[in-house]
């Protein structure tokens, strides 16, 4: 599958770059003030009016149990943000070694494959948890 052009590449390293910076912030100001995420975060207006799970639930536990470096449970709540993580991760370790080297390191490259992934991990892990909470089995217990 072909791989998106440098200047997407380029912009994508940049919004990664703000992105870290705004997520270090973001971080940083959650443990300095010891904040509520229930509170900060409220439940979800999709699960609370249909009793079901939207395709977003347990992101936010994932993001903040990733954080805290909770990488299993991070996965268990929603899988999407570890392996964005990861994607992101090794392209920007990637992107910024061939920035280094004035591009003479060639490595990860970013392809619509990876949002495809993504788009499937989304569905799987929303199908599977609804088909849980259909059989009465509570997320809590499997995930």
């Amino acid at each position: 599958m072909e791989n998106f052009d440098r200047k997407t590449e380029d912009a994508c390293y940049i919004a990664l770059n703000v992105g870290i910076v705004i997520l270090a912030a973001a971080a940083a100001l959650i443990r300095s003030y010891q904040v509520d995420l229930h509170e900060a975060f409220p439940l979800c207006f999709f699960y609370r009016m249909t009793g079901y799970y939207c395709p977003g639930c347990g992101g936010t536990r994932a993001m903040v149990a990733l954080l805290h470096l909770h990488i299993l449970q991070s996965f268990r709540c929603h899988p999407i943000v570890v392996y964005t993580a990861a994607v992101l991760g090794c392209f920007w370790i990637c992107k910024t070694a061939e920035l280094l080297s004035g591009r003479r390191f060639r490595g990860m490259r970013l392809k619509p494959v990876y949002l495809y992934i993504a788009l499937g991990l989304v569905m799987l892990q929303w199908i599977v948890k609804n088909v849980l909470l259909m059989q009465g089995i509570g997320i809590e217990t499997v995930f």
